[in-house]
């Protein structure tokens, strides 16, 4: 888009003083006298006088062109960057005790690192947030599209991030609970939005999970739960030490609750076996609407002084030419 405009405009107003010098310079003219008259040069012919009637308004001419140059006139080419087109995803990744259990070489909790990495990497336009949970939920990162920001963030993911000894447990309907409300505060129109829960499904603190991933199904955010964890139970070991009152705490992946959150939700539950999981998840967000998240506008302004420039020396060149030689007047 192009538009034209004036980089000082306040001098245009010292157009309106134009015709009041125009009026003063002719009343001037008409009145204007010699005081040697032998001074003065043959009066031309009435029918060669026509050249001098052009002074005046070659004179105005002059000024005008003059202001208008002074006032800055220049054309504007707007042109607008839409940034790639995305949804909104939440990454909602469990760090209780349990991730880290080792039947998933080698640990569930470094699958989960891995696997919302490759999110992250892969997600183009979209925009990423980051809660982390296990007896509390905590947001680690709101939305970006700092890819650099996450990665580094991930890397950083494990079970010492909190306090274990007092925050045990795992609280997954929390953590939904915070996705949700750091969601519906990011919503962009038009650019849909999605939460992806990466966890053994082992919930027992905490707000009902099933009825925060209804919640999120009713505020029309897509779920994907993905459950990590083997056919068996596994003991689970903590600074080299057995989980448990006991030394007895055996971690399971409990996939009837998370096909149970993914049924309210209106999504999907995805049982972890290899990496292909992820494609799955990619089929599914890339078929959400998405749209740009910003459109920046941005002014690329052209001068039209040096044009202009050349018109005002082009005219006063003239102006000599008309007044000093060819309409040339008597000496005052």
């Amino acid at each position: 888009m192009t538009g034209f405009e004036f980089a000082h405009p306040a001098v245009l107003w010292a157009l309106l003083l134009l015709p009041l010098w125009a009026v003063w310079r002719w009343r001037v003219g008409r009145r204007a006298a010699v005081a040697a008259a032998h001074l003065q040069h043959r009066p031309s012919p009435r029918r060669h006088r026509w050249p001098a009637a052009l002074v005046l308004p070659l004179e105005v001419l002059l000024l005008t062109a003059a202001i208008v140059t002074a006032a800055g006139p220049r054309s504007v080419e707007t042109v607008e960057r839409w940034d790639d087109p995305g949804v909104d995803v939440m990454l909602v990744l469990d760090v209780s005790l349990s991730m880290l259990a080792e039947d998933f070489p080698p640990s569930r909790l470094a699958v989960l690192r891995e696997l919302a990495g490759d999110l992250v990497d892969r997600g183009g336009g979209n925009r990423f947030g980051l809660v982390v949970f296990a007896g509390d939920a905590y947001v680690q990162s709101p939305m970006t599209t700092d890819t650099h920001v996450l990665r580094s963030l991930l890397d950083g993911v494990g079970a010492h991030m909190l306090n274990q000894g007092v925050g045990g447990g795992t609280a997954i309907g929390d953590a939904l609970l915070v996705a949700a409300d750091r969601l519906a505060a990011a919503r962009v129109p038009g650019r849909d939005q999605a939460v992806v829960l990466i966890t053994d499904g082992e919930s027992n603190v905490g707000a009902d999970p099933v009825a925060m991933a209804r919640h999120l199904g009713e505020q029309g955010v897509r779920f994907h739960a993905l459950g990590l964890g083997g056919t068996e139970p596994v003991a689970v070991t903590f600074e080299g030490e057995p989980v448990g009152p006991d030394g007895a705490y055996l971690a399971v992946l409990d996939a009837a609750e998370l096909e149970a959150m993914a049924s309210a939700a209106g999504g999907r539950f995805h049982r972890v076996i290899d990496a292909t999981v992820l494609e799955t998840v990619f089929d599914e967000l890339s078929r959400l609407e998405s749209a740009p998240l910003t459109v920046r506008r941005l002014d690329f302004p052209r001068s039209h002084v040096p044009m202009l420039a050349l018109a005002l020396l082009l005219l006063f060149a003239g102006h000599l030419t008309l007044a000093g030689v060819v309409a040339r007047r008597p000496y005052r």
